[in-house]
């Protein structure tokens, strides 16, 4: 939750309903839509829950279970969240909020075992894009250049490592920080497809390569 935006009788509302302070609640359009109209990019804030779906999406696919799959949350206000091979994200909302809300306030989330699961950083997004070091880094856009999702995965055959960059938002495009860090940036859908959807095309097909698998009329 956005200092600035603390006060407003939205916000102190849901506070009072759940019995949490302003700072242990994720800004979430569904509860706080009128105190967001003070908040720059608002449109593009506010949805936790397509990150929840996005990275349900990402750490059930075979590509991750099989540690060829390295995953990273990049926020508006500069924070990186860097996932661990090992972790398994709550199915349950509500459960995936309070794990945020813990990290946010820990800056890191650990198994009872003691590893960590989750860790937050300051860091910008052209910081996290040197830290990964990726051959290639590849947006993937409704405003980008059209293209088959199978041309595209191919990018990553053949080198050591390739990023593909998701926009985590509801409506909008990527900012100027991020789209000056970025290869080349493609569109894979004539439609405007959710994020969770990309993911898990793109990442299909990148085990289909793998897998030396051809699919026949995409070359």
């Amino acid at each position: 939750m956005p200092d600035n935006i603390a006060g407003h009788p939205s916000v102190k509302n849901h506070s009072s309903r759940t019995g949490l302070k302003p700072s242990e609640m994720l800004l979430d359009r569904s509860y706080h839509h009128a105190a967001m109209k003070r908040l720059p990019d608002s449109w593009k804030r506010g949805r936790p829950d397509i990150v929840h779906f996005a990275l349900m999406e990402a750490l059930s696919t075979p590509l991750f279970l099989k540690g060829r799959l390295k995953v990273y949350v990049h926020t508006v206000n500069d924070k990186v969240i860097t996932i661990a091979d090992n972790l398994r994200v709550p199915k349950s909302y509500f459960r995936f909020e309070g794990l945020m809300v813990s990290l946010f306030r820990d800056r890191v989330i650990k198994s009872d075992e003691g590893a960590v699961l989750m860790e937050l950083a300051d860091g910008s997004f052209s910081s996290l894009v040197n830290d990964i070091g990726a051959d290639k880094i590849v947006g993937l856009s409704t405003a980008g250049v059209q293209s088959s999702v199978h041309k595209v995965a191919g990018i990553a055959k053949g080198i050591d490592d390739c990023a593909f960059v998701i926009g985590g938002f509801p409506s909008g495009h990527f900012s100027e920080k991020v789209t000056k860090n970025l290869g080349p940036t493609y569109s894979i859908s004539d439609f405007g497809l959710e994020a969770h959807v990309v993911i898990a095309r793109i990442l299909y097909e990148c085990e289909l390569l793998e897998e030396g698998v051809h699919h026949e009329g995409n070359e």
